[in-house]
């Protein structure tokens, strides 16, 4: 006995298969159309409001990331100049008992960092030299202060090709003791910033807001050497908000944590009538001031802004969304983003669109109900095309084109299915292409390790892409001993697939240049300069070239802008402190590189040269793994094999960083003396 449900649905099934496609296809194509444009308008009638805020808060938050990632690249630079300073002061490349010599480092730094204002060094005896952008002229003012000068300060211009006017431009009694940026380092007793200052030019130039990031240099003693600042304006910061679009009248500004103005969209002045920075409740942009004073209340103290707030208020009795956020900077400088946009400018665009989408939905309509008998003819033949295209598709089989030549629509359908399917084989290619650039690049490190009397060594190296800049080897030097292990350790600023080729040229160029006998300096100088040529301003790679020699109780090591080796001597459970570093290869043809030498190689002996992707690598909390963990890393396992303290390594890495990935490639070999 049939069920009646089930009797039903037959003679549903008949009835359909009565009705001509020529009728049932339109209405198969119309009455979605009219149900979801019906649908549509109603959702959109009834979400508006929950539309306009998800879009207002999605457009401010992609602002305040904006915002915040440019933030960032800028107070990331005084930390890095603060770096190959401290490198080249290390190594006597600038000699603070000749300050005139560092014009041209300095010069070559202010060009390299255009983001900074002025590169200043006071020396604890009150000499001080330092560069800076000139407010008004196309170039540069070098100060002066030694014993040619006496108390005074000489200024001198000089242009972008470094050519110095003969003639100081001015003379003024001077003291880098009494600088702010010098006495905030001294009581920090570490690298610091400095409050925001306004600067006022002396040649009628814009008062501009800066802030300067200041290091204190100390010997081995402790004692004081001096105090290297590096300075920034915020001019860039607030071009960058100005240019923003932020709704049609909306606007961006940056506080302090003491509620002071840093920069904002609206281009009203940053500093009082004392030069003094504005705090944001009293600026002159009433908008502004209004959002500010809504803060204090709101928060009491602007420090309780520890996340993204996205707040509502009225000025003028006009409806307002404020978003604020903080922007903390691993050097300890936080700053607030603040984004006010008036509810209104999102308002008309939604009204405008609904009205829009309307036409769009009966036009829509009308045109279903006109083509639908056409494309009920020939809507079966395309379809047919294409499910049998797309059969072959899903078995793999890419190189096939389809061509619907039904209407014109169809045709472009074709094109696009066509460029679709052609997309999907060059990513297949650039997918085996990267694997494969993957396995030679993992080819291009050494597969095993040499067999050196009284040598036990090892080495790894993972790359945080599918390939990356990091590269160890185990080089044979000819004229070196064979009782010598060499081994090369370098490191390309950035990763991927750039950085991979620039290692892979610099390891052909090395490994031709070790067939000739030369020391660890010629080898660097001669990749160097091979390098310059073929590398821009912002590539280039660091090198260390190590070499034991167990029977000679002896270490060279050549470094061009890398970490000295660790060197951990577990007979007297202490640390070597070895230092030494030239430029990074690639930045100047014809550097010069020197050849050190450590002459007390003993047995039992741990000798690590690395990249610092192994000390700077992050974990989710923000902590970073640290030379000193290294260091007792070492230490733990100083009986263990080369291969095992690499392992031992590897682990407490991995252990460390838990589910967070390393955005960096590490690199690092192992020499045990026996």
């Amino acid at each position: 006995m049939i069920r009646p449900n089930v009797s039903k649905m037959l003679v549903f099934r008949k009835t359909i298969s009565r009705i001509p496609m020529k009728f049932s296809l339109p209405l198969v194509f119309t009455a979605p159309v009219i149900v979801v444009v019906i649908v549509l308008s109603a959702i959109a009638y009834l979400e508006a409001n929950s539309a306009v805020n998800d879009l207002m808060a999605q457009n401010l938050v992609q602002i305040q990331d904006h915002i915040e990632e440019r933030l960032h690249d800028l107070l990331n630079l005084p930390g890095r100049i603060q770096r190959v300073n401290a490198n080249l002061i290390r190594q006597d490349q600038l000699n603070r008992q000749h300050l005139r010599s560092w014009r041209t480092t300095l010069f070559e730094q202010a060009q390299a960092f255009r983001g900074l204002s002025s590169i200043t060094w006071g020396s604890a005896d009150g000499r001080s030299v330092g560069i800076a952008r000139h407010p008004s002229k196309n170039g540069f003012e070098f100060t002066i202060k030694d014993e040619e000068t006496g108390p005074d300060l000489f200024e001198y211009y000089t242009d972008n090709h470094g050519r110095m006017n003969k003639v100081p431009t001015e003379t003024l009694p001077y003291d880098p003791r009494t600088r702010p940026w010098y006495q905030a380092a001294i009581l920090a007793d570490k690298s610091t910033w400095t409050e925001p200052y306004a600067k006022v030019h002396k040649d009628g130039a814009a008062v501009t807001l800066a802030l300067g990031y200041a290091q204190p240099f100390r010997d081995s003693n402790g004692r004081l050497l001096g105090v290297m600042n590096a300075e920034l304006t915020l001019n860039d910061i607030t071009h960058f908000l100005e240019n923003l679009s932020i709704g049609r009248t909306g606007k961006a500004f940056l506080l302090d944590q003491k509620g002071r103005l840093i920069a904002t969209s609206s281009g009203v002045p940053l500093t009082d009538t004392r030069n003094y920075p504005v705090v944001a409740s009293a600026s002159v942009d009433r908008q502004i001031a209004r959002a500010a004073a809504f803060l204090e209340k709101e928060f009491d103290y602007y420090k309780a802004i520890d996340g993204r707030y996205q707040l509502r208020l009225k000025i003028n009795r006009k409806p307002y969304l404020l978003m604020v956020s903080p922007s903390a900077h691993e050097t300890g400088l936080t700053w607030l983003i603040a984004t006010l946009v008036p509810e209104s400018d999102f308002l008309s665009s939604i009204k405008a669109g609904r009205y829009r989408n309307v036409k769009i939905g009966v036009v829509a309509v009308s045109a279903t109900l006109l083509f639908g008998i056409v494309l009920a003819v020939i809507a079966l033949l395309p379809m047919l095309d294409l499910i049998a295209y797309f059969n072959k598709v899903g078995r793999g089989q890419l190189d096939h084109e389809i061509k619907l030549e039904y209407s014109t629509e169809f045709v472009d359908l074709s094109k696009k299915i066509n460029a679709v399917t052609a997309d999907l084989r060059d990513r297949m290619r650039l997918r085996q292409s990267l694997a494969l650039a993957q396995e030679v690049q993992q080819n291009l490190l050494p597969s095993g390790t040499p067999d050196i009397k009284g040598l036990d060594l090892a080495g790894h190296a993972t790359y945080c892409d599918e390939t990356g800049g990091d590269y160890y080897d185990f080089l044979k030097v000819a004229g070196h001993p064979e009782t010598t292990a060499t081994i090369v350790v370098g490191d390309v600023v950035g990763h991927g697939v750039a950085a991979a080729m620039l290692m892979a040229t610099a390891r052909g160029i090395l490994l031709s240049r070790c067939r000739t006998p030369g020391s660890l300096a010629e080898l660097l100088a001669h990749l160097n300069n091979q390098l310059v040529d073929d590398t821009g301003e912002d590539r280039f790679m660091t090198m260390l070239l190590m070499s034991v020699d167990a029977e000679r109780r002896e270490m060279r090591w050549a470094s061009a802008g890398h970490d000295a080796p660790l060197v951990y001597d577990p007979a007297t459970d202490r640390f070597q402190t070895l230092s030494g570093s030239d430029l990074s290869l690639g930045l100047k043809k014809k550097s010069p590189y020197e050849e050190r030498v450590f002459s007390d190689v003993r047995s039992g002996q741990i000798y690590l040269a690395s990249t610092d992707g192994l000390w700077e690598a992050f974990n989710a909390s923000g902590e970073m793994f640290g030379k000193d963990r290294v260091r007792n890393l070492i230490r733990s396992c100083a009986d263990l094999t080369a291969v095992e303290i690499c392992d031992r390594i590897n682990a407490e890495l991995s252990h460390f960083l838990g589910d967070t990935n390393p955005d960096d490639d590490l690199t690092f070999v192992i020499v045990k003396v026996l």
